[in-house]
């Protein structure tokens, strides 16, 4: 990595730790002035979150700064989003996926840094936002042709509106169309067996892992 791009990536590693979204801003506004690999800082930024979220499951850093931290993350890529969004023309799209945070939760910092990653991984995302309805969900797929559906639930009070989709699913026989991936904080592997979900992501980095390995055997 080029020297200019080694000192841009550090100092949104910085405003990240930081939980400083305008030092955050300026650094990614000058990323993509400066058209350094978008991918490449992406990882490396979730590499920072990921360390962030262990720091806080530790009890060493408190709720307030891993907000700080999400929101300075989101900054970084709202920004990078309109240029990756450009490039999807000439990138290959390695598979469909609707994401979002389940019904009456409307925590977003882990699913928008999932979503980030994933679209950073050449998948083509399709992000609900937040307190999204299990039929929303599955409209959506049908409407994008969706490989996948991504369940965040960040409250152990609406996880069990990842069970509910599921259900749904099931009700309208689609089930085996789409692979179901489940995360958030309060969830585990075991929940998602108990639910019936395909896969189950503790974080960004695996959910990248665990999608492109759907989509090796689709």
């Amino acid at each position: 990595m080029a020297k200019m791009s080694e000192k841009l990536v550090g100092d949104m590693k910085e405003a990240i730790r930081n939980g400083d979204s305008e030092a955050a801003k300026r650094a990614a506004d000058l990323a993509v002035s400066e058209g350094i690999d978008l991918t490449a800082a992406i990882k490396e930024l979730s590499a920072v979150m990921a360390e962030i979220g262990e720091r806080f499951s530790r009890l060493e850093i408190f709720l307030t700064d891993l907000m700080m931290s999400g929101e300075a993350m989101k900054t970084i890529t709202d920004v990078f989003a309109p240029v990756l969004r450009e490039r999807k023309l000439s990138i290959a799209r390695i598979g469909k996926i609707v994401i979002g945070t389940v019904r009456g939760d409307i925590h977003d910092i882990g699913k928008t840094l999932t979503a980030a990653s994933l679209d950073a991984a050449a998948f083509e995302v399709h992000d609900l936002g937040v307190d999204v309805t299990p039929i929303a969900f599955i409209e959506k797929a049908r409407d994008v042709g969706a490989d996948m559906i991504g369940l965040s639930a960040l409250m152990t009070t609406t996880m069990p509106y990842q069970h509910e989709t599921i259900r749904l699913l099931e009700e309208m026989k689609l089930r085996s169309k789409y692979r179901v991936v489940v995360g958030g904080g309060p969830t585990t592997r075991e929940w998602a067996r108990e639910i019936g979900a395909d896969e189950y992501g503790k974080d960004c980095t695996e959910a990248v892992r665990i999608c492109k390995k759907i989509m090796e055997v689709r």
